[in-house]
């Protein structure tokens, strides 16, 4: 016990060395430089501080099928990010963001720190140092620290992790490749990560090439290490967690697009094809008569798939008036030994601005937010924006599960299938924003934006459930 302990005061003290040396990389600069380099490094290249109100109101979780009554919720939030950048010398650069965050109740912040709940907390996103000394190619760089990893879908990287990796940019090539851990939280609410996340190495990689105009293939990599014994602790404790443990998985993704993320373009056709797979072993908890605790721990063969394609017309140019359709699928089912279900990498969000606005849009649904695992999903959406100030968003999502004795995750719906039917339901979403201008301190420049969402349940929860659930979130906006 004491072992353990002792283990995680030294992961949370290697979580916060990132922030150590970005916060001595200033002064470190300035010591060292001297002559006409010490008067112009280091200094602050941006800093502003990122403020925003929220109203938040959510429908039953349990979908009227909970024994405990509903779990439904309707509060208020504010949140506050300062964020500080600064030009070391002519190759060193520095970020740092910080987060303090307060709720008059329990809200899920899904849409900054996937599957929270929380009231408030203290939080360090982002710090990190940028070297970009090492070829004359002015985007290319290698940078370690904790950052936001990100790429344009949101469905394999939106995530804070502690990482190193050699960033390529160009007009034509944009290529990273690094490794990554999640050390911890590194936040006053819970810094302990959850445990099917804790104690997993990662490799990832991503190369996107514009082999013709507007016209891009990509390829992205990930491959998760488990080195605990998560699911040896819980055998031993009697206890079945929801979720399996990594132990050796690597996902593999194909994608083109025609400038499908980019808010600003005039294409009239635009498309979007993603095939992927994962592969590998996970761990899995289950009963075992002859084990002492009743329960045991045993290794699980995993092979899924998933795709997802997407198209866009263009009927109006200015202002921009867009109609599209998606058809996405991850595979499921499987046997006690080995699982075809896909499952995603954990790092993921599922929000992107797929709709072709500037509005960062969740794939699958505001009102469910499902994990992309067991799942059939046919999207259609209209959206109408004049590209940099406003948009208006309109999206119908219908669901299905792909294997019906089989379950789907979600951070804001509790699973409650009947095994009866793969018919998972159906949702409407509404997402509008505005945007006031960024660079401005007049009071009058706030960005405002509502997301809203309504999903109803279909024969898969049975005919107790709840007609529809709802989630509203309205956030206003200002950048300091």
């Amino acid at each position: 016990m004491q072992l353990m302990k002792n283990y995680r005061l030294t992961r949370f003290a290697l979580s916060f060395s990132c922030l150590a040396s970005v916060s001595a990389g200033p002064a470190i600069a300035q010591s060292t430089g001297d002559g006409e380099e010490s008067q112009a490094y280091p200094r602050l290249i941006e800093q502003n501080v990122r403020s925003k109100l929220s109203l938040i109101s959510e429908g039953d979780r349990r979908l009227g099928l909970g024994a405990n009554g509903d779990a439904k919720s309707d509060e208020a939030g504010i949140d506050i990010k300062p964020e500080w950048v600064w030009q070391l010398s002519p190759h060193w650069r520095s970020k740092l963001l910080l987060q303090a965050f307060g709720a008059t109740g329990q809200v899920d912040v899904s849409d900054e720190i996937g599957g929270t709940s929380t009231d408030g907390f203290f939080a360090l996103r982002e710090a990190w140092l940028d070297y970009n000394g090492l070829s004359d190619y002015p985007g290319e760089s290698i940078r370690f620290g904790r950052e936001r990893l990100k790429e344009d879908t949101g469905m394999w990287w939106d995530d804070d992790i502690t990482l190193v990796r050699w960033i390529f940019d160009t007009s034509l090539l944009d290529t990273t490749v690094g490794v990554a851990q999640k050390l911890a939280e590194l936040r006053t609410d819970n810094n302990e990560l959850q445990d099917d996340e804790q104690d997993i190495g990662r490799i990832f990689a991503n190369t996107r090439w514009q082999w013709r105009k507007g016209h891009y293939l990509g390829f992205l990599v990930t491959h998760g290490q488990g080195y605990g014994d998560q699911a040896e602790e819980y055998a031993a404790r009697g206890l079945t967690p929801n979720d399996s443990f990594t132990d050796s998985l690597t996902w593999t993704a194909i994608q083109a697009d025609r400038n499908y993320f980019d808010w600003h373009s005039h294409d009239a056709f635009q498309y979007f094809a993603s095939v992927a797979a994962v592969n590998g072993t996970d761990t899995v908890v289950g009963e075992d008569p002859g084990a002492p605790s009743g329960f045991s721990d045993r290794e699980r063969d995993v092979s899924g798939w998933a795709a997802d394609l997407g198209a866009r017309a263009q009927l109006l140019d200015t202002p921009r008036w867009v109609i599209g359709a998606h058809g996405a699928i991850a595979s499921g089912g499987g046997e006690p030994g080995d699982s075809d279900a896909f499952q995603q990498t954990s790092l993921e969000s599922n929000r992107s601005s797929f709709t072709g606005t500037r509005s960062q849009v969740h794939r699958f649904g505001e009102a469910i937010q499902p994990e992309w695992s067991n799942l059939k999903v046919f999207t259609f959406y209209t959206a109408l924006s004049d590209r940099d100030a406003w948009d208006a968003n309109l999206l119908y999502h219908r669901y299905w599960l792909s294997d019906e004795m089989g379950t789907v995750r979600s951070d804001l719906v509790e699973p409650g299938f009947t095994g009866a039917s793969d018919d998972l339901g159906q949702s409407v979403d509404l997402v509008l924003g505005y945007y006031g201008d960024s660079a401005s301190t007049s009071w009058a420049a706030f960005d405002v934006r509502l997301r809203g969402g309504v999903f109803m349940p279909g024969d898969a929860y049975g005919d107790d459930a709840d007609s529809s659930r709802h989630r509203v979130v309205v956030d206003l906006s200002k950048r300091f």
